[in-house]
């Protein structure tokens, strides 16, 4: 079993990670409840894709964290909105490189609908970009087809050239690219430090249910199955006490 990265390290590292991705405090957005983040009404007729397969490949944040509860994270919102049953392929602290060795289990789902949500740990952990740009063509190019709707989702990290990077490869295999520009910044979709979860004790860097609600609405927004979500706007003056943030211990 490889070695773990004490915690207070982890936490350090993030924090560092979002001042220097940020350079800007997290702005709040609205009080609202998940459904009125959401306000989709999806048409699943239209889009051809009622009781089909839906399978979310991704990492930390398509499995969950830091969702309230398993069907408030987005891959579940979008799965109930749409009528399709869900496939979870997503484990936390993975990058592309895992996504690749992960594509027959999505391929052998028979999905009408893939989400690909890989990249924040790329960016946070300084994959090099021609690395990621060659692992995440890899991935998309195994999973793509006539049969199958591929969304490629941006980082949630803030990352113009990986965003660009899942943004070139999804559209070249005939995909469509789901920014989360600007999510980052807003401190409603976050998951408060130190409260419960499905998953355990929450942190501030993954999304919370608002979070979760954004990105639910931006793919399905992509699917033309609703409004996408409002985001921002943000602040222009930095203070750095409010990127650096406590974490759980």
């Amino acid at each position: 079993m490889p070695a773990r990265t004490p915690r207070v390290v982890t936490y350090v590292m993030w924090a560092l990670l979002a001042l220097l991705a940020l350079g800007q405090p997290a702005a709040r957005g609205p009080a609202m409840a998940p459904s009125e983040v959401l306000g989709v009404h999806a048409n699943a007729d239209d889009q051809g894709l009622q009781g089909k397969v839906y399978v979310a490949l991704g990492d930390s944040i398509s499995a969950g964290r830091y969702a309230t509860a398993p069907d408030d994270i987005f891959p579940a919102i979008v799965a109930d909105k749409l009528g399709m049953s869900l496939d979870l392929v997503a484990r936390s602290g993975t990058k592309a490189a895992w996504g690749v060795t992960e594509t027959g289990a999505v391929t052998a789902a028979h999905p009408a609908l893939v989400t690909i949500e890989l990249g924040t740990n790329d960016v946070g952990f300084y994959t090099p970009a021609n690395v990621f740009a060659s692992q995440y063509e890899t991935m998309v190019n195994a999973v793509a087809g006539p049969r199958t709707r591929v969304l490629c989702i941006g980082s949630w990290l803030p990352s113009t050239g990986f965003d660009q990077i899942i943004a070139d490869t999804c559209q070249r295999h005939g995909g469509i690219y789901v920014s989360l520009n600007g999510f980052y910044g807003v401190n409603d979709f976050h998951a408060s430090d130190g409260s419960s979860s499905f998953l355990g004790r929450t942190d501030w860097f993954h999304p919370g249910d608002q979070g979760h609600a954004a990105i639910a609405a931006a793919v399905l927004a992509a699917l033309g199955a609703g409004a996408p979500p409002v985001v921002g706007p943000l602040p222009t003056v930095p203070r750095v006490a409010d990127v650096i943030r406590t974490y759980p211990k």
